[in-house]
């Protein structure tokens, strides 16, 4: 059967009245590794842990030389861990003093500027609103608002009149158009036709009578209703004729009862009259007391002037 392996001992501290003749050295124990505020039996376990062999798994003898090895390790880690610790705290106590510094400084230079641009621009000063000066802005966009919207008004008011003056006369210039349109398809008008046969029945039978001793008369008659060019033409042309009446001391009375047109337009009208007419001289008048009847007809030529029908020609038809 196999010996079994006596028990490792426990290393203890110098002063330990148990501790057997192989103890620790007490200058062994490095100060820095220990706590000065750690209780007493909080240390007596942190060495007792520390100086607690490791066991072989594997089942080997531990030795005292393996236990300090163990301890050695094992507060190199320590140390390790804890500066680790204090360069991590450094670092952010470090940082949080140059962030305070940072914001601070940040902090003068925004109210350094402030200030500044509040001195260069009096206008940013925050003060009281003055309602004269806001309200002016307000009252002259109105103003200018309801002018506008005026302008505007008076602008469609003028273009509709103008539409509406266009289309009144374009309304009145097609009518009248129409109605021209109209007449013209339809020929002279009734009354028309009534006034152009009656001139031309009045200016025919004035000219048929007359009296030699006195042509003045006729001639008065003649240019009162004829055009001046006719009117002198025809006193002219009948000069001959007036002086074989004056040897006869002849006089004339003319009747025309017929008359009918033969062609019209609105300024122009030809009429064909029947003339029935009575000549009486001394020199016949024991032969024909009565007086002597002629009968004959005219084409009798209208112009029309001023809305007045003039006699413009007078041609016997024999």
């Amino acid at each position: 059967m196999p010996k079994s392996a006596p028990a490792p001992r426990r290393p203890s501290l110098a002063g330990d009245p148990d501790a057997p003749n192989d103890a620790i050295d007490p200058g062994a124990v490095d100060p820095d590794t220990i706590d000065p505020d750690a209780h007493p039996s909080e240390m007596e376990s942190r060495d007792t842990e520390d100086r607690a062999p490791a066991t072989d798994t594997a089942g080997d003898d531990v030795t005292p030389l393996d236990g300090q090895s163990f301890l050695d390790a094992n507060r190199r880690n320590r140390e390790q861990i804890r500066a680790d610790a204090e360069r991590k705290a450094d670092k952010r106590r470090g940082r949080t003093v140059d962030l305070n510094k940072t914001d601070a400084a940040d902090e003068t230079v925004g109210d350094a500027s402030a200030e500044a641009s509040r001195a260069a621009d009096p206008d940013r000063i925050p003060r009281k609103m003055d309602g004269s000066l806001s309200s002016g802005p307000r009252r002259r966009r109105r103003k200018l608002q309801v002018a506008g919207s005026r302008r505007l008004f008076a602008l469609v008011a003028a273009l509709v009149a103008v539409v509406i003056a266009l289309a009144v006369a374009t309304g009145v210039l097609a009518y009248q158009l129409a109605d021209a349109k109209q007449a013209a398809a339809a020929g002279p008008s009734n009354a028309d036709r009534v006034a152009v046969i009656d001139a031309a029945k009045r200016y025919a039978a004035s000219l048929s009578t007359y009296d030699a001793a006195d042509y003045n008369d006729l001639d008065r008659r003649i240019r009162e209703v004829s055009t001046p060019a006719f009117a002198k033409n025809f006193i002219a042309s009948s000069q001959d004729a007036r002086a074989g009446n004056a040897n006869a001391k002849a006089a004339s009375t003319g009747t025309v009862d017929h008359a009918g047109i033969e062609s019209m337009s609105d300024t122009h009208a030809v009429v064909l009259v029947s003339i029935d007419q009575k000549v009486t001289s001394p020199e016949v008048a024991s032969q024909v007391p009565d007086g002597i009847t002629y009968q004959s007809r005219a084409l009798v030529t209208l112009t029309r002037e001023d809305g007045r029908w003039l006699l413009d020609g007078f041609e016997v038809d024999n």
